[in-house]
């Protein structure tokens, strides 16, 4: 069973280096292992307390992914938010994403300072979009060419939104 809770600062560097192990795979995740900091986790965690959602999906006592909704700074987008998730390597097609992106939408429905969310995803990751329509995510662009691996090739940008429904 997996449980969904706050992120604590002394997650940090758990987070870190599931972020660090998942950006080892091309296509994942943008940044590169040694660009990942644990202080700029803990720094994350504690800032989005009062404005944003910062969660750990937990199973048997251990964090098996992590997902982060935090607001745009200006004003007139401060209605939109970024949305940043990871499973952690060996828990990819558990339904861990799934139980993310329920707590993510669910509290974003229920926030009236919630008007959309933004994601970027590459476009090769087709489990991760698939994910992402399930969950009623639309395509709003395409980002070519944005993301260059070790080898020189590279890789688009899939631009997805949620916008939530409100009784």
């Amino acid at each position: 069973m997996v449980k969904i809770r706050p992120a604590r600062v002394e997650d940090a560097p758990t987070l870190c280096a599931a972020e660090v192990e998942t950006s080892r795979t091309p296509g994942r995740l943008v940044g590169h292992p040694e660009e990942f900091k644990v202080e700029s986790f803990a720094s994350k965690i504690a800032e989005l307390r009062d404005r944003g959602l910062y969660i750990v999906a937990e199973k048997d006592g251990h964090a098996v992914g992590h997902a982060v909704l935090e607001p745009m700074p200006l004003k007139r987008i401060s209605h939109v938010f970024r949305l940043t998730i990871v499973v952690h390597p060996g828990f990819e097609g558990k339904g861990i994403g799934k139980a993310l992106m329920s707590d993510l939408t669910n509290w974003s429905a229920a926030n009236p300072k919630v008007g959309k969310i933004e994601l970027l995803v590459r476009a090769g990751n087709a489990a991760a979009i698939a994910l992402y329509r399930k969950c009623g995510f639309v395509e709003e662009g395409r980002f070519k060419n944005r993301i260059r691996l070790e080898d020189g090739s590279f890789i688009d940008d899939v631009s997805m939104a949620w916008f939530p429904e409100r009784q």
